[in-house]
């Protein structure tokens, strides 16, 4: 047998290894799927998770050439695959959605090692580990986070009206103005905005060519720019309802809040991920 037609051979069986993978994998978890697409549709905390998949294939895409040349089938992705397949049965035995949808990137990162080799590991690691990041947390760690991430976005904000010599007074939650009151709910609290610009922050770790150490801090910089980011919608509401009225601050801005603290947080990591690349740059000079 030739080398073209071995080479041939090999493609052929990947082909179909890869479309039984896929049959498997929607066997499987047809219902995590659909529990899992169901709950970014309906709610607002997760609708960014929708997007994960995408960029993750994405990227799968534009290495797709790494992938064919993994070096053929390695056993340590069937061990990850029934490893998987173990949290899967957990989770189901248990009721516990969380571990059922986390055994999703698993199997998919098992079953990838298995048919493409060990060296796919580290071209498609990343992108399908970015896959964890579309499981939305269990409730009861989101809303242990909720209430001290509430209690410091009120703090931060009245710290900063209070330098800008407007009148408010704190409690708990609850920042009190002249003629207006602004509790600054769970939806308020920041979290929402934090898990969107971390996952925003990894993406950026695939996009922006700097060092492992700076990714490294563009991610752990994510979280303090999701709390300056929730700072600022929460500050600009206060003056709204100070300097206009109430109606105003409970109307458009009201409206357009989730757009305020996206786009402020964004602009915040840009800048971020800008000054560490240019660290870079002049640390080659």
């Amino acid at each position: 047998m030739t080398e073209n037609a071995s080479s041939r051979g090999r493609t052929a069986a990947a082909w179909i290894l890869t479309a039984a993978a896929v049959a498997l994998i929607s066997l499987l978890y047809a219902p995590v799927i659909y529990s899992l697409v169901r709950q970014w549709l309906d709610d607002s905390n997760y609708h960014h998770g929708i997007l994960i998949p995408v960029i993750s294939a994405f990227l799968l895409w534009r290495r797709r050439g790494e992938l064919r040349s993994g070096g053929g089938r390695h056993l340590a992705g069937l061990l990850l695959a029934l490893a998987a397949a173990g949290l899967l049965i957990t989770g189901t035995a248990a009721a516990e959605l969380f571990t059922m949808r986390v055994s999703l990137p698993l199997m998919i990162l098992g079953l990838v090692i298995f048919i493409f080799g060990r060296n796919a590991a580290k071209s498609a690691g990343g992108p399908l580990l970015l896959l964890l990041l579309m499981v939305p947390l269990p409730y009861i760690i989101y809303f242990k986070i909720t209430f001290p991430m509430q209690i410091l976005s009120a703090r931060l904000s009245a710290g900063v009206l209070d330098a800008m010599r407007v009148s408010v007074m704190r409690r708990g939650n609850i920042l009190m103005l002249p003629g207006y009151t602004l509790e600054v709910i769970a939806a308020c609290s920041g979290l929402r905005s934090m898990m969107t610009m971390f996952t925003l922050a990894v993406v950026f770790t695939f996009v922006y060519d700097i060092s492992r150490t700076r990714k490294l801090i563009l991610v752990l910089l994510s979280l303090p720019v999701a709390v300056a980011a929730n700072t600022v919608r929460l500050v600009i509401t206060a003056l709204g309802a100070f300097f206009v009225g109430p109606s105003f601050a409970d109307g458009p801005l009201h409206e357009a809040s989730g757009m305020i603290v996206f786009m402020a947080g964004l602009l915040m990591l840009l800048l971020c991920a800008g000054i560490l690349k240019w660290t870079k740059a002049r640390q080659k000079e």
